[in-house]
């Protein structure tokens, strides 16, 4: 995400920062040489316009360290294989909705979510309105995390959220603690939050990346407590398929994503700006490829 176009401005003033304080590096000043770190549960690539040769460009002397957990397709965290739920996509969001308040007011050892702690996740703020109101209206403890909350409402909600404790159950802990946070993708990265057993992908999500990191955020910290409910329709069956084919497999899922092509002078500054950020993996891209491919394959047979 550091790499994508939303951030890359910002970085590269931190980076140029950094370059130019290693000038000074020498008894004098006290100043120690700049140790980089990057941490990644994917690292897309493709071609020459990829982050992980982007990286290897600007850090050509960069020690690599990669578990055989990257980019698979099955998170390890999860306790069992992911519940896929097939719907007619004419049904809308109500019958899913209703699926899920369902799932939610069934025991575990029913195979629901009651008493879960459980994150959302819709492709947009409208839908997570939504969702939220009428998981409230059902007598749920929701909450709502997207971009258009101001922030310190979404840090509010948020800490409501780390503060549900599975274990202990709703009514028995903490009462203000909401054991459900609904939110858009901007809660799929960057955020640790304890204890999360179960992420329901209420909408599938756009791209192999997006997926992969919102199952991530349960079954965190070597545990192995983790379920995932994804539900999808007709137009996300292809990509659901090779998804799912993958994750029985155990393969490790291959990552597309350009990133900005630059240069830079001695100095440390830019030279050179060309290419753009395109989407990771999309539907059309990525996971489609693979499959048109095998097809083709097996006409030809």
């Amino acid at each position: 995400m550091l790499l994508d176009g939303g951030y890359k401005r910002q970085l590269d003033n931190v980076l140029m920062g950094f370059r130019r304080a290693d000038k000074l590096v020498n008894a004098d000043y006290g100043v120690e040489k700049t140790q980089h770190v990057l941490v990644a549960a994917t690292l897309p690539d493709v071609g020459l316009k990829s982050v992980d040769a982007y990286i290897a460009r600007r850090f050509p002397h960069a020690e690599r360290v990669a578990m055989d957990s990257l980019h698979s397709a099955k998170h390890y965290g999860l306790r069992e294989q992911t519940v896929w739920i097939a719907d007619d996509e004419s049904d809308g969001n109500k019958v899913r909705m209703e699926k899920l308040v369902h799932m939610l007011s069934t025991t575990t050892a029913e195979g629901g979510l009651a008493g879960e702690k459980v994150m959302v996740f819709l492709n947009s703020v409208d839908d997570v309105n939504g969702a939220t109101g009428a998981l409230q209206r059902a007598g749920f403890g929701a909450v709502p995390y997207h971009a258009k909350i101001s922030l310190s409402e979404r840090t509010d909600n948020l800490d409501q959220f780390r503060r549900y404790d599975a274990a202990v159950g709703a009514g028995e802990g903490d009462a203000e603690a909401a054991p459900i946070l609904i939110c858009t993708d901007l809660a799929s990265r960057g955020l640790d939050v304890p204890g999360v057993t179960a992420v329901v992908q209420l909408q599938f999500a756009g791209n192999v990346v997006a997926h992969l990191h919102r199952m991530g955020r349960c079954g965190r910290a070597g545990k192995k407590d983790g379920r995932g409910v994804v539900f999808y329709g007709e137009t996300e069956r292809e990509l659901v398929e090779v998804v799912r084919e993958a994750e029985l497999q155990q393969e490790t899922m291959a990552l597309k994503q350009d990133v900005d092509d630059e240069e830079f002078d001695e100095s440390g500054e830019k030279k050179i700006r060309k290419g753009s950020v395109q989407g990771a993996f999309s539907r059309k891209r990525g996971f489609t490829k693979k499959r048109k491919k095998e097809r083709r394959a097996a006409r030809e047979d």
